[in-house]
């Protein structure tokens, strides 16, 4: 399986094969990176229209993965975000300019969506931590409902 590599200027170097801990972290890196867009894009999208709604949740499940990941990285003895920049040191990971339609809006965060499950999906397999495992399908599954649920828009 390929590995997701980290996009320039993310922070984080690519996890080396056998770190579940820097793989950890770069989906912790990526949900952060995510968090950012959707705030973004958040502000795009009229509230009258359903796809407003369908960002305040999926933002509202972000930051509570960022803190689920945050957890289980301090669980393993690592400082969360000793390795990678701040959020408030970050750039959106897309240039919104100006207005947005609803269609470019999810085309966008549907491929943050699926570069973060390439991210999970490459830590779970180098995970052996029960704990660390589970908070990761907490957060592939709540993926496939929030692109399920932008796909139906």
């Amino acid at each position: 399986m390929r590995r997701p590599s980290a996009r320039i200027g993310a922070g984080v170097s690519p996890p080396r094969r056998d770190d579940p801990t820097a793989a950890l972290n770069q989906v912790l890196s990526e949900v952060i990176d995510v968090v950012l867009d959707v705030k973004q894009a958040h502000r795009r999208v009229p509230e009258t229209h359903a796809l407003h709604a369908v960002l305040d949740q999926l933002f509202d499940d972000l930051r509570t993965w960022a803190r689920l990941l945050a957890d289980q990285e301090q669980a393993l003895g690592v400082s969360p975000l000793a390795s990678m920049p701040s959020a408030a040191s970050r750039k959106p990971p897309h240039p919104w300019h100006g207005a947005a339609s609803d269609e470019e809006v999810r085309r966008i965060v549907g491929q943050h969506l699926d570069r973060l499950g390439q991210h999970v999906a490459a830590a779970l397999a180098e995970q052996q931590e029960d704990k660390v495992r589970v908070a990761l399908g907490e957060v592939e599954r709540g993926l496939l409902v929030h692109k399920r649920a932008l796909s139906e828009l």
